[in-house]
C-alpha cells in the first residue's frame, strides 16, 4: 500500500449519530470553538501548560493513527507508512501536508523529516481568537508528527516548528529527528511530549478496535465527467504511462486522421476510442463499433460496406453498412489484424478514395466518416509473414496508440476498483457494497493477465457473493486471492474456521452464489447460512 491510494470513503464511516476512521469514533468539531477552548485553556493554566497538554492530546492522536494504519495496510514502505500522515492529514480536514523524508536508516532507527503544511485549521483556530503569533503555535501538530512517527520508528522522534503561518510565514514548516540525532537541542521541548503511558493506551486501543472493529459505509464523491484532463469514462487516471496514452489521446482527437489502438485484450481499446471520438469534432455523430474476428469474410464485408437486394442469399433488401452508418462520425474496427487479404484489399481502397461499393452494386457511394481501428497482436510480424498488408498498415497506423497492460499501470487499480464497485452496487442493488482495505493489497500485487476486463469480473463476482456488503480477500476468484501471501503456518494449514469458510465460499462458487441452493447442499438452513456468512472472519471487519 502506498500513501497516496488512501481514500477518505474507505476510513471513514458516517451514519446517524455515529462518525468513525475503522473503528475508532471520531467527533466533529466546531473551529471557532476549538479556539474559544484554545484561549480559556492558556488564560487558566497559563501558555506553558497549554502548549504541553495541546501537544500531549497530538502526541496521543498521531499514535493512535500511526497504529491504525498499521492495523489496516500493508505498507509497501517504512517511509510510504510515515508519508500517510500527510494524506490523513488531509483526510481529516487539518492542512495541506506534504513530507519530505531526507534520511532513513531502519537498521539504526535515524530518521531527517520535513513536514510542510498550508492552510492549516490549527493556524486559523489561533487567528480567530488570538490574533498574529509572535511564535510558532501550531503545537497539535507538532505532537501529532512526533506521536505518529515515533510509533511508526519504535523509537522517540520529535518535531519542532522552524516556521507557522500564524506568525505570518508563508507555510508552516516541522523539522523531525530521532532523539539522538536532536542531541541536547531537544532537551528543552522533550517535557512537552511526555506523558504517562500514552503507547500501553494505543496499544489498547489498536488491540480492542482489532477485535471489535465497525462496519463501514462507503460514500464516493461525484465522479468527474469523462473528459476532465486524467479522466476516462469517470475514472481518475492515475499512473503516469496510462495519463500520457491519454494525453496523446486528446491531442490526435483535434485531428481527423487514423488511429491504430494496440494493447493485450481486455485492457480497453475501445474505451480509449470512444474517448478519442467524444474529443473530437465529430462528437455529435455516431460512434460504431465492429468486432471484425466475430464475422465471416462475407458477413463482414456487407457488414461493413453494405449489400444490395438479391446480392447473395437472403439479401431481401438494401442494407447499408456501417461506414455509410457512421456518416459524420466514427467506425471502430476491432480485432482488426484478424480481416483476410482480400477484406484488406477493399478496406485499403475505402480509406484511400473515402468511398465505398456495396456488395452486388456498381455504383460508388462518398463517405464521410474517421477510422480507428485496434489489435492485441503484433501487426508487423504479420505483414512480415505476408499476412497482412503493409501499405494497409501505414494507412491504419497514421497514429499509434499503445495501451499499457493493467500490472504497468498499477496505480490505475484502485480508481478502476472503486468505479467498478460504484456500477454493481447500482446494478446488483447492494446498498452497502465496499471495499475491506485488506483486498487493496491483493489487488495492487496481482498481475492481472486479463487486464482491466479481468478486474471488473473479478470484482463482481465478489459483489455477489460477499456477506453484508464487504469486499473481502477470501471472496476474490481463486486465481486472484491465490496472489495473496503466505503469512505464517496456521494459514498454510488452516484454522477450522478458515477451512468452514473456504468451504462456504467453494459451494457458493459452484451454485452462482445461491445461497438457497447453497444451504441446501450444505445441510443448514438459509438464516443459518447468513448468520455464518456474517460471522466469519473476514466476512466483516
Amino acid at each position: 500500500m502506498r500513501a497516496k491510494d488512501l481514500n477518505i470513503a474507505e476510513l471513514v464511516q458516517f451514519s446517524p449519530g455515529y462518525v468513525g476512521l475503522q473503528g475508532r469514533r471520531l467527533l466533529i468539531h466546531d473551529l471557532f470553538a476549538l479556539g474559544q477552548f484554545r484561549r480559556d485553556l492558556i488564560e487558566t493554566v497559563g501558555e506553558d501548560m497549554g502548549r504541553r497538554i495541546l501537544t500531549r492530546k497530538g502526541f496521543f492522536w498521531g499514535q493512535a493513527d500511526a497504529a491504525g494504519m498499521q492495523r489496516l495496510y500493508q505498507w509497501d514502505s517504512l517511509g510510504e507508512w510515515i508519508a500517510a500522515s500527510a494524506a490523513l492529514s488531509q483526510i481529516s480536514g487539518r492542512a495541506q501536508m506534504s513530507t519530505n523524508i531526507t534520511l532513513l536508516d531502519e537498521a539504526t532507527g535515524r530518521i531527517e523529516v520535513e513536514m510542510t503544511t498550508d492552510n492549516s485549521a490549527e493556524v486559523e483556530e489561533y487567528r480567530n481568537e488570538l490574533g498574529k503569533a509572535s511564535k510558532p503555535v501550531c503545537w497539535v501538530t507538532v505532537g501529532y508528527a512526533s506521536g505518529y512517527v515515533s510509533y511508526c520508528m519504535g523509537k522517540s522522534v520529535y518535531f519542532v516548528e522552524a516556521h507557522c503561518q500564524a506568525a505570518d510565514a508563508p507555510g508552516c514548516v516541522f523539522v523531525g529527528k530521532d532523539v539522538d540525532s536532536w542531541g541536547s537541542v531537544i532537551e528543552k521541548d522533550k517535557p512537552y511530549f511526555l506523558a504517562a503511558d500514552i503507547q500501553k493506551k494505543v496499544l489498547e486501543l489498536s488491540r480492542r478496535i482489532r477485535n471489535q472493529q465497525r462496519t463501514l459505509v462507503q460514500q464516493r464523491n461525484q465522479l468527474k465527467t469523462s473528459l476532465q484532463p486524467g479522466v476516462l469514462s469517470g475514472i481518475e487516471v492515475k499512473s503516469k504511462s496510462f495519463r500520457a496514452v491519454l494525453d496523446l489521446a486528446e491531442r490526435v482527437a483535434a485531428f481527423d486522421t487514423t488511429v491504430l489502438i494496440t494493447g493485450e485484450t481486455g485492457t480497453g481499446k475501445e474505451v480509449l476510442a470512444r474517448h478519442i471520438h467524444a474529443c473530437s469534432a465529430r462528437k455529435d455523430g455516431p460512434f460504431l463499433a465492429v468486432n471484425c474476428s466475430a464475422l465471416p469474410e462475407n458477413l463482414l464485408e456487407s457488414e461493413l460496406f453494405g449489400h444490395k437486394a438479391g446480392s447473395f442469399t437472403g439479401a431481401k433488401t438494401d442494407q447499408i453498412g456501417l461506414f455509410k452508418a457512421a456518416e459524420k462520425g466514427t467506425i471502430f474496427l476491432d480485432e482488426i489484424g484478424d480481416i483476410s487479404p482480400q477484406l484488406q484489399a477493399k478496406l485499403l481502397r475505402v480509406i484511400q478514395s473515402r468511398e465505398i461499393k456495396p456488395v452486388g452494386d456498381t455504383r460508388t457511394q462518398q463517405i464521410d466518416v474517421r477510422v480507428i481501428s485496434a489489435t492485441n497482436r503484433d501487426l508487423d510480424q504479420l505483414a512480415e509473414e505476408g499476412a497482412f498488408r503493409k501499405d494497409l498498415l501505414y494507412r491504419l497506423r497514421v497514429v499509434l496508440v499503445a495501451v499499457p497492460p493493467l500490472r504497468d499501470r498499477r496505480d490505475d487499480i484502485l480508481p478502476l476498483t472503486r468505479h467498478f464497485l460504484d456500477q454493481f452496487k447500482r446494478r446488483h442493488k447492494i446498498a452497502n457494497l465496499r471495499l475491506s482495505p485488506a483486498v487493496a493489497d491483493v489487488l495492487t500485487k496481482y498481475d492481472w493477465p486479463g487486464n482491466v476486463r479481468e478486474l471488473e469480473n473479478a470484482l463482481e463476482h465478489a459483489a455477489v457473493l460477499c456477506a453484508d456488503g464487504l469486499v473481502t480477500p477470501d471472496i476474490l476468484p481463486r486465481d486472484v486471492a491465490g496472489s495473496i501471501p503466505e503469512k505464517g503456518v496456521a494459514d498454510r494449514h488452516g484454522t477450522l474456521e478458515s477451512l468452514e469458510r473456504q468451504h462456504i465460499r467453494r459451494v457458493l462458487d459452484q451454485t452462482g452464489g445461491n445461497r438457497a441452493e447453497a444451504a441446501r447442499s450444505l445441510g443448514i438452513s438459509e438464516s443459518t447460512l447468513y448468520r455464518r456468512l456474517r460471522d466469519l472472519p473476514g466476512s466483516r471487519t
